[in-house]
């Protein structure tokens, strides 16, 4: 029985493994295509003459789709069985990233992206859920920055890897090599990770009958503040990043140059990642998010000023802060909602995402009106909002708390 019981056991942390590994590498794929877009946004503005509101469309809808999406996909992860959402998410952003530069007019282009939207409003919940049903809990938020700066890693690479991928196979060919890679990388994984659950709890959420709505409104009873200011941070994070390209080349650099700054700055901010991770499992969340969001904008307004080499190295340092805070906004609603890891997860991280890329649309309007620099200034500012926020809020509590007295 003893032998038995140790096999069981065993087998449950083989199980634990493959999922936690299997969710990090998954993320870092999935976001090297659905994050490709900053880099053909310049190649769509040569083919069809995409202005730059077009180009904040583009991210609304991605960020529409993964805003209404993520939390039903989320809902529905918590309850199956086996990695359907996270695996063959992956493959969805992939086709659609490799359609896209082929589009012949903005509405093929508004497909794709719908695509991209739906591959990876799939993919995060699950993913999200099943690294953090997977990891130590003691060492959660580091094990959730793992997840994150593989995504990060991931993003860093999506724009060098397009140019790349279309530079030796042709637009045309991109999809024909991308498309059986993933597929193939998808049926190994699916096999690898067996059967697991994102949610342990999940066989008992099945039997509560809780409507959707409910949950909804159960997990942001606990975590909405979480949401936004996770909603903020992204919306930031995201403006700057997809426009960093577009950028450079209004200054006179490459496309191949503008994507080569993005990916200095977002493999800082992986690193970063992982760093805000494990600091937050020792002096506490809330220290780092909002130490981080305090300092971040310091070098972000100047990194968005034409200043040379000085505006990459700043932007680097600003995107770091920023990026410092994605585990510990996760960590957070998952420790409120340890029932609902792939729900809270898609309305922390995937929910939030998709609003602050639906933030992009005026960002892009107005770039069109006042400059792109400009615009991204302004843009640069707005995390300590949240900073302003906490200070009141911490004010007002103080305020109450010496009435009661």
């Amino acid at each position: 029985m003893e032998g038995r019981s140790g096999a069981v056991q065993k087998t449950q942390v083989t199980q634990n493994k493959h999922a936690l590994y299997g969710s990090i590498l998954l993320h870092g794929l999935n976001d090297t295509h659905s994050t490709t877009l900053p880099a053909i946004i310049p190649m769509l503005s040569e083919s069809i003459s995409l202005t730059m509101s077009q180009a904040g469309v583009l991210s609304a809808l991605f960020g529409t789709i993964c805003m209404l999406l993520q939390p039903v996909t989320g809902y529905l992860a918590d309850m199956l069985k086996r990695p359907w959402f996270a695996v063959f998410g992956m493959l969805i952003s992939a086709a659609g990233a490799s359609l896209l530069p082929l589009s012949p007019n903005f509405g093929a282009a508004l497909i794709c992206v719908g695509v991209m939207g739906i591959g990876t409003s799939l993919f995060h919940p699950q993913g999200s859920g099943l690294c953090g049903a997977a990891a130590d809990k003691n060492r959660l938020a580091f094990s959730l920055s793992l997840f994150h700066a593989c995504g990060t890693l991931g993003g860093a690479v999506g724009p060098l890897y397009v140019v790349f991928m279309i530079s030796v196979f042709g637009r045309k060919g991109f999809p024909l090599a991308a498309i059986p890679a993933a597929l193939l990388i998808s049926f190994f994984l699916f096999r690898a990770m067996g059967n697991t659950r994102a949610d342990p709890a999940a066989a008992e959420k099945e039997t509560k009958e809780a409507s959707f709505l409910h949950e909804l409104c159960f997990i942001l009873s606990r975590i909405g503040w979480v949401v936004a200011v996770a909603s903020i941070r992204d919306a930031v994070f995201q403006s700057i990043r997809v426009f960093t390209p577009t950028l450079f080349v209004q200054r006179g650099a490459s496309i191949a140059m503008g994507s080569a700054v993005v990916l200095a700055v977002t493999l800082t901010a992986a690193l970063a990642a992982v760093a805000g991770g494990r600091l937050s499992d020792s002096i506490g969340e809330k220290k780092v998010l909002f130490g981080s969001l305090a300092i971040a904008p310091l070098f972000l307004i100047f990194g968005v000023s034409d200043h040379g080499v000085l505006s990459i190295v700043s932007l680097m340092a600003g995107f770091a802060f920023l990026q410092s805070t994605m585990s510990v906004t996760m960590a957070i609603a998952q420790k409120k909602c340890t029932g609902a890891r792939s729900m809270s997860s898609s309305l922390a991280s995937g929910a939030s995402w998709g609003i602050a890329n639906l933030l992009v649309t005026p960002v892009g309007f107005l770039a069109d009106h006042i400059g792109l620099q400009h615009a991204l200034e302004i843009v640069a500012f707005l995390p300590w909002c949240i900073i302003l926020w906490a200070l009141l809020k911490t004010a007002a509590s103080r305020r109450q708390g010496s009435a009661v007295q």
